[in-house]
This record gives structure tokens, C-alpha cells and sequence, in this order.
């Protein structure tokens, strides 16, 4: 019973090495197939004492004969410099080579790499025709992206209806992150109508796993039912911290009036100088009055008048009027009543022009 053991033994011994041996002879011999799988034999020393260098060399020598994953293979090796000094410009040349010769996984992170700018000049254009491709197969992380682009109207025109079509193909397909955006795209008000109950549904999964994006839809659901509003400042808050600036708005509003939180001028005062000029109308307007009336900051005139010229500038008659006034009194500044008729005209204006 030894003997045969032994023998069993010898032969489960023998056999892959001969296996091996015989792989690399087919592979020296210019099979491009067994060039590739010797490659992938040292590359996890299987049949063979693991080596990097050899499985580079072999994978190299497939992929110069255009074998397609062996190109993908080469591509991982010199992105995480294994058996060769690190070189991300090469190994984004491969993925570029695969992915033209149609391999899946190369085409998307082609894309994500344009994404990025890793081992290539950053384009969200090119990055954007790559997804395209990846989407049009239904690759659920392109279809995402999809989503992305035209919900934020990065390269393509913004569109919130064709955001939801992705986003709604890659919900099909389970996709969390997504469930999060569509929820997003039914509290934004932008091309489709508000759906508070659709966007609590879509949000339970991504709130779960903490998605932050779903902070902040959760906060702007309790922040419209009005009974929680403690919760909505502190989902706000999370969403804020973790990068996501929809909430920079909402809670730089709760923080100026005191909405479920106590009022804090400055706090909301740090959030509006930082938002996008589209919202200059009212913030500025709204800090201008804080600072002309003492309202929760020391009273000072040169800085209000500041801010509402700023906001002045972004059309906001009400801002016009409050500069107009200063003038006529001399509050802050030395009484001007040619300044302030200038002022008023604006004022006047623009109110007509909003009718």
C-alpha cells in the first residue's frame, strides 16, 4: 500500500512538471497560446517557481504576436512596476492597444483612466466616448457614468431625463451608487418633477452603506417634512464633510437662519463665499444685510456695501435699492444723491424686466 502510494505520489509530482516542460517547448517553439499561459504559469507559480521577470518576458513575447490578453497582462505589470520599473504612460498604451482590439475590461479602464489623467493627458471627452462604448454593452460602472455626465452636464448638455435613463439601466443591475443619483436627479427640481416618496424609496440601500451622496438626500427629505429638521442639519452636515457641495447651499441657509440648529452668521457666511456666482443674487444680498445691520457679525458698512455690489452685479434689484439707500443717507459712505439715482434707476429696471 506504501509502494503505491509513493508511486500516486511521484506522479501527481511528475506530471506538472513535465506539463511545464512540454507548454514551454510549444512556447519556444512560437505558439502565442502557450507563450500566454507559460506566462500566466510564473506569474502565479503554478508548474513553475513564480517569476515576475519571466512571466513579463513571456507575456511581452505574446503580446508583440497580438494576443489580446496578453496586451491587458503586460498592461498590469507596468502599471504596478512588477519585474520593471514602474511606467503608467506604457501601461495606458496597452490598455489603449486592447481596448481598440475590443478587450472589455481595457476599453473601460481606458476610460477611467482619460477620467483620471493616469499615463495620459486628462480628458473628459475621450473619457466620455470610452463609457459611451462600455454603456452601450451595458457595463454597469459605465452606465453610471453615463448618468453622471449628463446629470451634471459635463461635455454633454446637462439633462436630468437622460441622467435618469442611465441611471435607471444601472439600478436594473443593482447598482447602489446609482440608486443614490436617481434619487438625487427626484429632489433636484431640474427636468423632472419632485418626488419626495420615489427619492426616500431609491435612498434607503445607498443610506445604509453610507453612500454620501445619500446624506444629503436624506437631509433635504427631512429638511422638506420639516418635523426633523435637527436630522436634516446633521445628514447636511455629514454630506458636507464628505465632499459633497449640493449641500453647501441648503445648510449655509439653515445655519443663517436657525433652522434646527442654532443661528450661526458666520458659519453660513463661510459656506456662501464658496458656492458657484449663480447663487451671488441672493447670498450676497443676504450677507450684505448681516453686515449693514449687525446681524449676527459686527456691524460694518464698507463690507456690506462690498457684498451688495456683488450682488448688485448678479441682477438682484433688492441689493441695488439697499446701495441706493446707503447714499441717500450717508450710511457707510458720504451722502451722494446722483449715486443714488443711479442705483435706483438700476433698481427700477430690473424690477420691470422680472415682471
Amino acid at each position: 500500500m506504501k509502494k503505491i502510494l509513493t508511486l500516486l505520489l511521484a506522479l501527481l509530482l511528475i506530471f506538472p512538471i513535465a506539463k511545464a516542460q512540454n507548454m514551454e517547448q510549444k512556447a519556444k517553439s512560437g505558439n502565442v497560446e502557450a507563450m500566454f499561459n507559460l506566462a500566466k504559469a510564473y506569474y502565479n507559480g503554478v508548474g513553475q517557481v513564480q517569476s515576475y521577470k519571466n512571466a513579463l518576458k513571456w507575456f511581452e513575447k505574446a503580446a508583440n504576436k497580438n494576443h489580446i490578453e496578453a496586451i491587458y497582462r503586460t498592461a498590469i505589470m507596468y502599471e504596478k512596476g512588477q519585474a520593471t520599473t514602474q511606467n503608467l504612460r506604457k501601461a495606458f498604451d496597452l490598455y489603449m492597444l486592447a481596448a481598440q482590439k475590443g478587450h472589455y475590461l481595457s476599453q473601460l479602464l481606458v476610460a477611467q483612466k482619460f477620467e483620471k489623467g493616469e499615463g495620459t493627458a486628462q480628458s473628459d471627452a475621450r473619457a466620455y466616448l470610452w463609457y459611451r462604448v462600455c454603456a452601450d454593452r451595458g457595463e454597469t460602472i459605465a452606465l453610471r457614468k453615463m448618468g453622471d455626465y449628463f446629470r451634471d452636464g459635463k461635455v454633454v448638455i446637462k439633462d436630468h431625463s437622460q441622467a435618469k435613463y442611465w441611471y435607471e439601466k444601472a439600478v436594473e443591475k443593482n447598482d447602489t451608487i446609482s440608486k443614490a443619483s436617481l434619487a438625487y436627479l427626484y429632489l433636484a427640481n431640474e427636468g423632472l418633477a419632485l418626488n419626495y416618496a420615489k427619492a426616500k424609496e431609491l435612498n434607503q440601500e445607498p443610506l445604509t452603506v453610507q453612500i454620501p451622496l445619500a446624506y444629503y438626500n436624506q437631509g433635504m427629505i427631512l429638511l422638506a417634512d420639516s418635523t426633523h429638521l435637527d436630522q436634516a442639519v446633521t445628514y447636511l452636515y455629514k454630506a458636507h464633510k464628505a465632499g459633497i457641495t449640493q449641500s453647501d447651499y441648503p445648510l449655509a441657509k439653515i445655519y443663517y437662519y436657525g433652522r434646527g440648529t442654532e443661528k450661526d452668521v458666520n458659519k453660513a457666511c463661510a459656506l456662501f463665499v464658496t458656492l458657484p456666482s449663480k447663487y451671488n443674487y441672493e447670498t450676497y444680498f443676504l450677507m450684505g444685510e448681516s453686515y449693514a445691520n449687525g446681524d449676527g457679525v459686527k456691524q460694518d458698512y464698507d463690507k456690506a456695501l462690498r457684498l451688495y455690489k456683488v450682488s448688485a452685479e448678479a441682477n438682484n434689484p433688492y441689493a441695488c435699492y439697499a446701495i441706493a439707500n446707503m447714499y441717500t443717507y450717508g450710511i457707510g459712505v458720504k451722502k451722494n444723491f446722483a449715486t443714488a439715482r443711479v442705483w435706483l434707476d438700476k433698481a427700477h429696471k430690473l424690477l420691470e424686466t422680472n415682471r
